[in-house]
């Protein structure tokens, strides 16, 4: 067989592959791959990338889940909506300045990133940048990132951009 037909074979044959195996679909404006039945979020993962490389964390501080002001951080949660509230259990608590990010699961709630305000006796949940639940077919820290910096215009943007989201929580 000649080269140049051999190529042409399996050029068509690999499009033919790719084609019968992987489609494009979308969803809210976002177009998602799908391959064999699940949907993969590749603009996601360029931005998961991205901020990765282009973040700036100096003036954010990952502070210890023992920190007591990470304490009561999760004393507020806990007492946000009981009973089911009283089971969160914090994964990381990052802070910058007056603002304070905790990502948490529950024992009978979808896990959630909340926003927290304030210092000491003032510090208040910041409802309108609460995110709970699945973030499928959206990659987790992306979707995550954007909810957060929607519900608070005046978030420091390097906050959420260093919270890095642990995506098997959020994407089951």
């Amino acid at each position: 067989m000649k080269r140049h037909v051999a190529l042409t074979l399996l050029i068509v044959t690999t499009l033919g592959a790719v084609d019968a195996h992987i489609d494009l679909s979308e969803i809210d404006g976002r177009r998602f791959v799908a391959t064999q039945g699940r949907l993969y979020d590749p603009l996601g993962w360029l931005e998961d990338q991205v901020n990765a490389i282009s973040r700036s964390c100096g003036a954010v501080q990952r502070v210890g889940l023992e920190d007591p002001g990470a304490q009561l951080a999760l004393t507020r949660i806990r007492a946000y909506s009981p009973p089911q509230s009283h089971s969160a259990q914090a994964h990381q608590v990052l802070r910058s300045g007056s603002w304070w990010l905790v990502e948490l699961s529950f024992v009978s709630l979808n896990p959630a990133v909340v926003l927290l305000q304030g210092d000491g006796p003032e510090m208040k949940i910041v409802e309108s940048a609460i995110w709970s639940g699945s973030t499928l077919p959206w990659r987790a820290g992306p979707r995550i990132r954007r909810h957060l910096q929607a519900g608070v215009p005046g978030l420091p943007a390097q906050l959420p951009a260093c919270l890095q989201v642990q995506a098997t929580l959020f994407e089951a």
